[in-house]
C-alpha cells in the first residue's frame, strides 16, 4: 500500500492527517481481507497514533483528506 505521493506505507512512518494539521505515526496497516476481518473494518487504511485522538483509523480511499507522508525513521 502506498501514499498518494508514491512512497510505500510502513509502520512507524510520520504522517499528517486533517489536511496536514494533525501529526500521527502509522501503527498498523490494514491492507488484506484478513486484516479487515481482524479489525472488523470494511475498507483498507492505516491505524494511526495521533494526539489529540489517540488511535484512529484513516481509510486509504479518503481522497479529499489523504494521509500525507512526512518522514521515515530509517534506523
Amino acid at each position: 500500500m502506498n501514499y498518494l505521493s508514491g512512497e510505500q506505507i510502513k509502520i512507524g512512518d510520520s504522517v499528517l492527517i486533517e489536511r496536514g494539521h494533525t501529526p500521527g505515526v502509522v501503527e498498523y496497516i490494514v491492507e488484506t481481507a484478513q486484516d479487515m476481518n481482524n479489525w472488523n473494518l470494511k475498507e483498507k487504511g492505516v491505524l494511526l497514533k495521533s494526539t489529540p485522538f489517540g488511535s484512529v483509523f484513516w481509510p486509504m480511499e479518503e481522497k479529499d483528506d489523504p494521509v500525507a507522508f512526512v518522514s521515515r525513521d530509517n534506523t
